[in-house]
């Protein structure tokens, strides 16, 4: 009997769901530190447009990737020139339609480089994939504070 019931509690306890692991990485450094660390990682996708004058990039990942693939969410935000705003719109390919309408995302814990949800519509959206590799999310161009913000993720 007591075989049972230890048998029992030890079943229950495995099919009790879990909450996926979650974990987060955020690029930190000086200023030229986080611009040369994020500059290499749009540049395995395509050039630069123009130089970054600021950068600041978190990603968050939901899943530790042991019983299934992990999920993966990232927040850039860039600062550049007034005059090169205008090449990084020529560079960037329009929202594909499986991220039309865009939604707003923010990071799970606040950073206070990332956009608010009012300035959100202010946004000009275009397709992330030339600058991260991937279709889902939205690179939000800020033409007024020369600001580029940009989220994807994977699913």
């Amino acid at each position: 009997m007591k075989a049972l019931a230890v048998l029992l509690i030890c079943s229950i306890t495995a099919c009790t769901s879990k909450r996926p692991v979650e974990s987060s990485h955020e690029i930190a450094g000086s200023q030229a530190e986080r611009i040369a660390a994020v500059s290499k990682l749009i540049t395995k996708h395509s050039p630069l447009p123009s130089p970054l004058l600021d950068a600041n990039f978190i990603e968050e990942q939901t899943g530790d990737g042991r019983l299934g693939p992990s999920d993966f969410t990232s927040f850039c935000a860039v600062s550049v020139a007034a005059a090169d705003a205008l090449a990084w719109r020529a560079a960037l390919a329009p929202l594909e339609e499986q991220n039309t309408p865009p939604k707003y995302a923010a990071p799970k814990d606040p950073v206070p480089w990332w956009l608010p949800s009012a300035e959100f519509l202010h946004l000009e959206f275009h397709s992330p994939n030339s600058l991260t590799g991937c279709d889902n999310g939205w690179v939000g161009i800020d033409l007024q504070h020369e600001r580029i913000y940009i989220y994807s993720f994977t699913m």
